[in-house]
């Protein structure tokens, strides 16, 4: 009867009472206890003692089942009802839920010192079990509920325990939210200037837009180890991020869009290859989509190059259409066979060919190093301008290397 919150009256309470002590005194009489709770709860059901006596019964036979069939909906209207959870607590932690365990121990950690024992020693378990929930609904997506595990895990833990941060980082990466992120990249670097930790640092800072200070870290980490190629690679690409920003603003942002169409590609063509951009024009294939264009110069240069192309039938250049990633890659590879110093993976390449073939587009990409491998290239895919950035980082890269 302690801590129940609501009232019953004496003559009911007293029977509740005696039938406990009983229990006590002498664990054998459980069917005349088990009777008497099942009169109670016909005469009242929710006489929640009577409740909790018939799980106490359950108990002493290890029925857990029934136990927390019988208490689950207690604990949910009276947290800090202590009989309830500790006969809760116990099932729980006998059937082998320790998260479950360790919440109703928890939540009347404050009443009893036997609780509050059982708390200490379920939490491992119970953290182990909520983390590997709340990454199940990070992998499925679920990231409210995701929200909700590491909301619980916090109030166990704290803000700054590191596998909070560890939980908190993966579920903002997986939102996308890099301000997030970064916040609590710095909380954990506060604690433990990991490499990996600076690594990322450095990538989120560079893709918020502060190239300069992602610069120095990565200098930082190929200065600490010249042979780390993830960092040389990383700088190589703040590098080049460094670059874009003294191209016009309108360029820059084609940077941030999720998706591409063929007049950004043009573009993005026209002002990072300078041999793109200075080419004298001769008798260009025409397109009548594009006379009004605001860039139309841009497309211009690049259809009368071969690096796109314009349907010779309709003599549309199609500059809204969402552009493909062998388009992009057709451009880059046609680029890299057009230089004074061509790649040797492109030598004996037909032109006419690589532009029939998305297969060989694929080959060509991975042969000559613009794609780690074939598996990579997605031909059909749309692509974003990071992506695309990123392609002719490389590109760029290659063409100067000769």
């Amino acid at each position: 009867m302690a801590t129940y919150p609501a009232q019953i009256d004496t003559e009911r309470g007293q029977r509740v009472r005696s039938a406990y002590q009983s229990l006590l005194d002498s664990a054998t009489d459980l069917a005349g206890v088990e009777s008497l709770a099942g009169e109670l709860l016909a005469a009242d059901p929710e006489l929640h003692p009577a409740t909790v006596l018939l799980a106490q019964v359950h108990l002493l036979r290890r029925d857990d089942r029934l136990v927390l069939e019988a208490l689950e909906p207690i604990a949910i209207d009276f947290p800090d009802y202590s009989a309830s959870q500790m006969a809760l607590g116990r099932a729980a932690e006998r059937s082998g839920d320790q998260l479950r365990a360790f919440r109703a121990f928890r939540a009347i950690a404050h009443r009893s010192s036997l609780a509050a024992e059982r708390e200490k020693e379920l939490l491992p378990g119970a953290v182990e079990q909520a983390e590997t929930n709340l990454w199940q609904a990070v992998d499925r997506g679920q990231l409210e509920d995701a929200e909700t595990w590491l909301a619980e895990l916090i109030s166990w833990l704290g803000f700054d325990d590191p596998r909070i941060l560890a939980a908190e980082q993966g579920l903002a990466h997986a939102a996308g939210d890099r301000d997030r992120e970064l916040d609590v990249i710095r909380r954990q670097l506060a604690q433990d200037p990991r490499r990996d930790l600076r690594m990322r640092e450095g990538e989120l800072v560079t893709e918020l837009g502060d190239v300069r200070l992602g610069l120095r870290i990565f200098e930082e980490l190929v200065t600490e180890d010249p042979d780390d190629r993830e960092a040389a690679e990383r700088l190589a690409r703040a590098k080049f991020l460094w670059r874009l920003q003294v191209l016009p603003a309108a360029v820059q942002e084609l940077g941030e869009r999720p998706l591409l169409d063929r007049s950004d590609l043009a573009t993005l063509l026209f002002w990072l290859v300078p041999s793109v951009r200075y080419a004298p024009i001769d008798n260009p294939p025409i397109a009548t989509d594009i006379l009004d264009h605001p860039r139309r110069d841009e497309i211009v240069r690049v259809t009368n190059l071969g690096l796109m192309r314009v349907d010779q039938s309709l003599h549309r250049f199609d500059p809204k259409q969402p552009v493909a990633r062998s388009t992009v890659l057709y451009a880059l590879l046609m680029l890299l066979q057009s230089s004074d110093r061509p790649l040797a993976c492109l030598l004996d390449e037909n032109v006419e060919t690589l532009g029939r073939s998305v297969g060989l587009i694929c080959s060509k990409a991975a042969e000559c190093r613009l794609l780690p491998e074939v598996g990579e290239c997605l031909p059909a895919a749309e692509i974003s301008g990071s992506e695309a950035l990123e392609l002719f980082r490389v590109g760029l890269q290659l063409l100067g290397s000769g």
